[in-house]
C-alpha cells in the first residue's frame, strides 16, 4: 500500500509553509476536502490562522478539529497551548499541556516550556523557573536549552523586580508614617 495522494499533497503543504502560504493553503483545501478526518491538515491549517491571518478563533476550531480527530497527533498540543497562553486562557492551557504530556511521542521539552511560561504568566516566578529547568533537563537540543537559559534569566530579572517593588512600597510607608507622626 503507497501513501496516498491526499498525504503527498499535505507533505507538499508541510513543505510550503511558511514560504509559500498561498501554495499551502491551496493544498491543504484540498487535502481536507478529500479527508475531513486528516488531523495533521487541520494542525497546520490552524497554524496559518494563528499566525498568518491573526484570526484566533479560527485558529483554535482547527487545533481543536484536530484534536478531536486524533488525540494522539502531538504537534497540535504546544500549537494550542501557546495560543491559548497568548489570550490569557491559563486554565484552558494548563489543561491542554496536562493532556499533552500524557501524549506517546511529544515533545516533553516543548510542553515543560509552555508550563513554564504559563507559570511566568501567573507571576510564579519559581515555578515557572523550575519548569524551565525541567525543560532543559529533556531537551536534545543546545539551542533550546540556550533558550531555556534566557527565559530563566528573564523571569530572575522580574523576580528582582517584585522583591524592589515590595522594597518601595515599605519604604513608602514608613515614610507616610513619619509625615504622620511630625504631623
Amino acid at each position: 500500500m503507497g501513501i496516498s495522494t491526499y498525504e503527498v499533497m499535505y507533505i507538499q503543504a508541510l513543505d510550503n509553509y511558511p514560504f509559500n502560504v498561498e501554495e499551502c493553503i491551496e493544498k491543504l483545501q484540498y487535502v481536507i476536502a478529500a479527508d475531513d478526518e486528516h488531523a495533521g491538515a487541520h494542525c497546520l491549517m490552524g497554524l496559518i490562522y494563528e499566525e498568518q491571518l491573526k484570526d484566533y478563533k479560527q485558529a483554535e476550531y482547527y487545533y481543536r478539529m484536530a484534536l478531536y480527530l486524533d488525540r494522539d497527533y502531538s504537534p497540535v498540543y504546544s500549537h494550542l497551548a501557546g495560543l491559548l497562553i497568548n489570550l490569557g486562557r491559563l486554565e484552558e492551557a494548563l489543561a491542554i499541556i496536562d493532556a499533552g504530556l500524557r501524549v506517546p511521542g511529544i515533545d516533553k521539552a516543548s510542553m515543560l516550556y509552555y508550563k513554564g511560561l504559563l507559570y511566568e504568566k501567573f507571576e510564579m516566578y519559581a515555578t515557572a523557573i523550575q519548569y524551565y529547568t525541567d525543560a532543559k533537563k529533556v531537551c536534545l537540543n543546545n539551542s533550546f536549552m540556550d533558550t531555556m537559559d534566557e527565559h530563566i534569566k528573564r523571569v530572575k530579572t522580574k523576580k528582582g523586580m517584585d522583591k524592589k517593588s515590595e522594597k518601595n512600597k515599605s519604604d513608602k510607608k514608613q515614610e507616610k508614617k513619619k509625615k504622620q507622626e511630625l504631623s
